[in-house]
C-alpha cells in the first residue's frame, strides 16, 4: 500500500475514532467521517467498502494497540493499516500521544506502602499491567468510548469482533493471575475467571473516570485496581504461616 494512502486510512481511522467515541455509531454517518478527514466521501467507500467495515478495522487496529501497551516490546501484526508508533497518526486532541503517554514515570506512581507497596514482589506483574492499561486509556480515550459503548449492544454489527477483544484481554490478565496464584493463594470461594472479570471492569471504568479528570493522579488509580487482585488472594503473611500439605499431614 503506498503511503498516500496508508496516510488517508490513519487520517479516517482517527476521524471515525473521534467521532463514535463521542456519540456511538449509528449518530455518525459517513459524509462526517469523511468531512473530519478532509476528504471525499468516496475515499470511505474506496478503503474501507462501508462505514460497518471501517468501525470494524478500527476496533481490530485499537485491539493491537492494547496488546502493544500490555506487553511492551512485543509488536502486534497490524495488517496494511501502516504505523510503527501507534498513535493513529497523532491527529491533535486526545488521539495522539506527545510524550509517551503509556509509559509512566514520576512520582505519582507512588504506591502507599503495605501489601500493595512497590513495584515489584507478588503483585509487581500486575501493577505493570495495570498501569499500561490505564496509560492506554489515557492515551486513547475515544477508542475505549467506541469500545465500551458497542461491548454490551445485543444486536451490535461488531459483537463477533468485539467479543474476540474481550476474550483476549481476559485472557491476558487471567494468565497474570494464574501465575501470581503460583506464589499466593487466592483466598477461598475466589474464582480467578471472575477476578479477572473483576480487574477488566474496574480498570476500563477507573481509567475511563480518570481520562475524563486529568487532575487524578494515577498511583492511587492503578492501586485502586490492583486492589482488587490483592483481596482475592491471600496476604503473603498468612501464605507463609500456612503449614505445607506434607506437614499437615505427617
Amino acid at each position: 500500500m503506498s503511503a498516500r494512502r496508508t496516510g488517508t486510512r490513519e487520517r479516517l481511522f482517527a476521524a471515525a475514532m473521534e467521532l463514535i467515541g463521542q456519540r456511538g455509531t449509528d449518530a455518525v454517518t459517513v459524509d462526517e467521517i469523511a468531512a473530519a478527514a478532509g476528504v471525499a466521501k468516496g475515499t470511505v467507500y474506496y478503503n474501507f467498502g462501508s462505514k460497518n467495515e471501517l468501525v470494524a478495522q478500527l476496533l481490530e487496529y485499537g485491539m493491537a494497540l492494547l496488546m502493544d501497551a500490555l506487553h511492551p516490546g512485543r509488536t502486534q501484526a497490524r495488517g496494511d493499516v501502516g504505523t510503527t508508533g501507534g498513535d493513529l497518526g497523532t491527529t491533535g486532541g486526545d488521539l495522539g500521544t506527545t510524550g509517551g503517554a503509556l509509559a509512566t514515570t514520576g512520582s505519582d506512581l507512588g504506591t502507599t506502602g503495605g501489601d500493595l507497596g512497590g513495584t515489584g514482589g507478588d503483585l509487581g506483574e500486575v501493577r505493570g499491567m495495570v498501569e499500561r492499561a490505564l496509560g492506554f486509556i489515557d492515551a486513547y480515550p475515544a477508542f475505549v468510548r467506541l469500545w465500551m459503548g458497542e461491548q454490551w449492544r445485543a444486536d451490535g454489527a461488531w459483537q463477533p469482533v468485539l467479543s474476540a477483544m474481550r476474550a483476549r484481554v481476559l485472557a491476558e490478565i487471567r494468565a497474570a493471575l494464574e501465575r501470581l496464584a503460583a506464589r499466593r493463594r487466592p483466598r477461598e470461594g475466589q474464582d480467578l475467571d471472575m477476578v479477572a472479570l473483576a480487574v477488566f471492569g474496574a480498570a476500563f471504568v477507573v481509567g475511563t473516570d480518570r481520562a475524563a479528570d486529568r487532575a487524578r493522579p494515577l498511583g492511587p488509580s492503578v492501586e485502586a485496581v490492583v486492589g482488587v487482585v490483592a483481596g482475592a488472594f491471600e496476604t503473603p503473611e498468612k501464605v507463609r504461616a500456612a503449614p505445607r500439605k506434607s506437614e499437615s499431614h505427617s
